[in-house]
């Protein structure tokens, strides 16, 4: 799943208002932050296929980071840094975001994400219904927009943004440089994501947005 990850991210901020929006955006994507930044060292691959189901010209292979057991080791880093920090509500909820990046995946993915580093692979396949799957994603983000009842210029045009850029990397023409280049394809969804971070970021009051950095200095 691709913007669907970010719709859990409103959910969860309507419930702890007290954990910046930024945050729980980059805990929700973090398997694919990990993910691709592998890719770009040549670590996991992602290529280009031809494929008339746009869900598939994506060609995967991430077994470190999108494996279950990658997933718990990533989760379980976040969980000892915000512990450590003292931060031991936001340590469970955090992490759990995180995890949840797996198992929302396992709906959608085909048989490409595994439980064990490459070996056992699951997937319950939403994508081979791509309109199903596309609509879905838009659905899961709107209800936690929605449910979050947060209405700025910034908020507005993050949602727009995260729905426009979804539906072009769908149904747009990719660049010929893009296909054949797994590090410029890296490059481009981590850049992507960061930018939805960072409009995130500037989607709440200063005091909120910042409040990671006062609880951990307090």
């Amino acid at each position: 799943m691709f913007i669907g990850h970010y719709g859990l991210s409103y959910i969860v901020k309507k419930e702890r208002r007290e954990i910046p929006l930024w945050l729980l955006f980059t805990s929700v994507q973090l398997l694919d932050l990990v993910a691709f930044t592998l890719v770009f060292f040549g670590i996991e691959n992602a290529s280009y296929a031809p494929s008339e189901n746009p869900f598939f010209r994506n060609q995967l292979f991430l077994p470190y980071s999108h494996s279950l057991s990658g997933a718990i080791l990533i989760s379980a880093a976040v969980f000892m840094i915000f512990w450590l920090n003292k931060n031991k509500s936001w340590a469970w909820i955090l992490s759990l975001c995180v995890l949840s990046h797996w198992f929302i995946d396992l709906v959608v993915h085909t048989n490409d994400l595994s439980i064990f580093f490459g070996s056992i692979n699951v997937g319950l396949g939403l994508w081979n219904y791509p309109y199903v799957a596309y609509a879905t994603e838009i659905l899961f983000l709107l209800i936690g927009w929605l449910l979050l009842k947060k209405r700025n210029v910034v908020s507005v045009v993050l949602l727009l943004l995260l729905i426009g850029g979804f539906s072009e990397m769908l149904f747009g023409k990719e660049p010929e440089a893009m296909k054949h280049s797994a590090s410029l394809r890296s490059m481009a969804v981590l850049i992507s994501n960061c930018l939805f971070i960072l409009i995130a970021y500037f989607s709440e009051g200063k005091t909120e947005r910042n409040r990671l950095f006062m609880k951990t200095n307090s």
